[in-house]
């Protein structure tokens, strides 16, 4: 990982407390492949919640930034999904469908990275969607 990447993350931090990730995919072995690049290259707050138990969690719970597989958008996670993007919380989609990359019906603006990802993409997405995040909140 670059410095430059790893610079960038102490700049994104939230109010002086780690920036909190949470990643929801249908395949565990993807999402700790995500959570291990993450917090390796950011130090940041990494948590992993599986589909099912996505809807009380997204229900319950805040994050600065949401990584969640594009299959997600219309199942139960959805409407949590939903509500967190509308309320300007950045979400990362991934997908294996190239159809996603243009976009993931629904959550107009939302990054797209397809599976498998590459390392330094990623850190860098996650990068650049919880600035423009810090940029909004003033």
């Amino acid at each position: 990982m670059s410095p430059k990447l790893l610079y960038a993350f102490s700049d994104v931090s939230t109010q002086g407390r780690l920036l909190r990730i949470l990643i929801i995919d249908v395949e565990y072995l993807v999402a700790l492949e995500a959570e291990q690049v993450l917090t390796d290259a950011t130090g940041c707050s990494v948590e992993i919640v599986m589909p099912r138990d996505a809807p009380d969690v997204l229900a319950t719970r805040t994050f600065d930034v949401i990584l969640a597989d594009a299959s997600l958008a219309s199942g139960a996670a959805g409407a949590g999904l939903r509500r967190h993007h509308e309320a300007g919380g950045p979400i990362i989609f991934s997908s294996v469908n190239r159809g996603h990359l243009a976009g993931v019906p629904g959550f107009a603006g939302a990054a797209v990275i397809s599976k498998p990802f590459d390392d330094e993409l990623l850190v860098t997405l996650v990068c650049n969607v919880a600035k423009k995040k810090k940029k909004k909140e003033g």
